[in-house]
């Protein structure tokens, strides 16, 4: 089965976490994008207010449960209702503020979030395990990145990018020429990318391999303030800088720049191979993968929001205009499906979960719960895309959950291309009996097969 050696190639993407929304912007890749629908009319189910500001992204773990940081130094984890506290690590200790981190979760339900001087590890049920660095202070606004390789990557404004063990040892430091106020993302070559800012003379978007080796640099018009980059799935890498929009091929050779009306200053949305999402002022931009403008809405606000789009194509952002800031709801086709106005600016990005829940923090101290009409199987019936099914969790001991729930039929082929297990009317596939490997499960629920890949 040829199409599985061809898959093979996205391995990476098939090993990330089960977690529906692991860190910022989704995934290692920064795609905003997610495998589960939320839908319109939106409901507005739950808000909680937390001790401070909300400037940082929230995350979604495989358990459903919620965790963000706020600028009163705490981290929280939430119940997806937002209605109970599950535990609160006081990270004050490590630092003034928690600017515009968002978590990143490792397997285990571990989270690494960099506070203002330094970046700390938290267990699954709070306790903090260590910070980095103990002896001094960094200056950082920005959220950490999790390696194929399991090395946490960050950058900071003294113009250094990190990697750490697991451990919480300094694997290696390398000097940018220039600062950094943005998040670096993680290609599916497990290569690190990172946009700098704050010094005209050195405006680059640097790849490195995991190595610490520069693997190449790339020059900016202008620099690259809060805009993150993002990697497609033919590994272009798509990043703003000022008002330019570049996609760089993953040579590190230019592939197109558009001039947009406004500077960027968030992170690019990858909807899919043809469909890029992104915001420039008070625009939000759908652009194809040659650079062609589909389409240009005004939302209003000065916006550091970073689109989210769910399973289906809608687009979840956020604006920054005061007591009228809006959260929107907008279709592919650039019409808005549903707006709520919130009472303050949202400089967070949306964390989309299971079940139709999107969340969204605020500077008004507040953490939002919109849900969507018909999450799960009824959506996933309607609308049977590819991005429709996950398989939890992945890695596997065994059996192999498919979310939604529902009935499906799913076969199970090694690299070869032998079928080597079978289910059927059921959400569960038995890999037990199995040895250690890749295998591509296919998954039927009323539309074509769909295929993931899972390491047993």
């Amino acid at each position: 089965m040829r199409k599985v050696l061809v898959l093979l190639f996205g391995l990476a993407v098939a090993l990330a976490s089960g977690h529906p929304w692991a860190c910022f912007h989704g995934d290692p890749q920064h795609s905003g994008r997610s495998d589960n629908v939320v839908g319109a009319p939106l409901s507005r189910t739950g808000a909680r207010g937390l001790g401070d500001q909300i400037s940082g992204s929230p995350v979604v773990r495989q358990d459903g449960r919620v965790l963000v940081g706020a600028r009163d130094v705490m981290l929280y984890c939430l119940e997806p209702d937002l209605a109970d506290t599950v535990w609160v690590a006081d990270l004050t200790p490590y630092g003034s503020n928690i600017y515009y981190s968002s978590p990143a979760l490792d397997d285990s339900g571990n989270v690494y979030i960099t506070t203002s001087r330094r970046l700390v590890k938290v267990s699954s049920d709070g306790t903090v395990l260590w910070s980095w660095p103990t002896n001094n202070s960094l200056s950082i606004s920005h959220s950490p990145v999790i390696g194929q390789d399991g090395k946490i990557y960050f950058a900071c404004y003294s113009d250094s990018l990190y990697a750490l063990t697991p451990g919480g040892t300094l694997a290696w430091a390398r000097p940018l020429g220039a600062s950094v106020n943005s998040a670096p993302a993680v290609g599916l070559d497990g290569r690190i990318y990172v946009g700098t800012t704050g010094d005209t003379l050195s405006m680059k978007l640097l790849c490195f391999n995991p190595d610490s080796s520069v693997h190449w640099s790339f020059d900016l018009a202008a620099e690259a303030e809060f805009a993150s980059p993002a990697i497609g799935p033919d590994s272009t890498i798509y990043i703003g800088a000022g008002r330019y929009f570049y996609a760089v091929w993953p040579n590190g050779t230019l592939k197109w720049r558009d001039s947009l009306a406004a500077m960027v200053q968030s992170c690019p949305t990858v909807a899919n191979d043809s469909t890029l999402y992104v915001l420039a002022g008070a625009r939000l931009y759908s652009i194809g993968p040659d650079s062609v403008v589909r389409w240009r809405r005004t939302i209003g606000g000065s916006n550091y929001c970073s689109p989210a789009v769910d399973a289906e194509g809608n687009v979840y952002v956020g604006t920054a205009g005061g007591a009228n800031s809006v959260f929107y709801c907008i279709a592919p086709d650039s019409t808005v499906r549903d707006s709520y106005v919130v009472g303050g600016d949202i400089w967070s990005s949306p964390a989309i979960g299971e079940s139709g829940r999107i969340y969204i923090g605020c500077m008004n101290d507040s953490l939002y719960l919109f849900k969507g009409p018909s999450p799960g199987v009824a959506e996933l019936s309607r609308v049977p895309g590819p991005a429709a099914v996950r398989l939890l969790p992945n890695p596997t001991d065994g059996v192999v959950r498919i979310v939604p729930a529902g009935r499906y039929t799913a076969r199970a082929f090694n690299a070869g291309g032998a079928l080597v297990a079978t289910a059927c009317g059921t959400d569960r596939i038995d890999l037990r009996g199995l040895r250690h490997g890749v295998y591509m499960v296919q998954v039927a629920a009323s539309g074509s097969p769909r295929q993931k890949l899972v390491l047993r």
